[in-house]
């Protein structure tokens, strides 16, 4: 894992600037193979993000605890309009090594609404693990828009599952920042 989070920063910042560098030539064709049509909200198209929040986690049965921590993470999607509304994929890593679920990663369907052009409240579902087992991932939140290629989002997330005779619960709020590539 060590060797995975030294590789990551560095991708991440070039793909930032490869992105940003191309971000104001892409050619139509090339939006419509992404399966983004003009015009567009300003939510539609490809992005990356971090994250930074706080996790409170509990597990009950009888090694019982519960656990409260900060943690940075990563993200990555798509948004298609879709009539009036947004809809989108996202993958993403949540690095909560002191949760009692660890590290999570996973896969969310996301469904929003623009406000005035720059602000878009939405739901997200999707699943995450992979421990203690892959579960039903759930939140919401709010994303602004403040440049034409950068937004921040504040979201609250969470999941539960059973497994092992015990009940795990999840929770997160973080705030991220996103760069659209277009």
């Amino acid at each position: 894992m060590s060797r995975f989070k030294k590789l990551l920063a560095p991708a991440l910042v070039s793909l930032l600037c490869i992105g940003h560098a191309h971000s104001e030539t892409l050619d139509p064709t090339l939006l419509k193979v992404m399966g983004v049509y003009g015009p567009h909200s300003q939510f539609a198209g490809p992005y990356v993000g971090a994250k930074f929040g706080v996790n409170w986690s509990n597990i009950s049965g009888e090694n019982g605890r519960s656990h409260t921590t900060m943690f940075p993470g990563i993200l990555g999607g798509v948004n298609y309009d879709v009539g009036p509304v947004v809809l989108g994929f996202e993958g993403f890593a949540d690095f909560h090594a002191g949760s009692v679920t660890k590290k999570d990663a996973g896969l969310d369907l996301k469904l929003g609404m623009p406000v005035n052009g720059n602000i878009m409240p939405y739901a997200r579902v999707g699943f995450t693990g992979p421990w203690p087992t892959a579960r039903f991932h759930y939140g919401a939140g709010v994303e602004y828009k403040f440049a034409k290629n950068w937004s921040v989002a504040g979201e609250y997330t969470g999941d539960t599952t059973s497994d092992g005779g015990a009940n795990w619960n999840n929770n997160s709020l973080t705030l991220g920042l996103h760069y659209y590539f277009f």
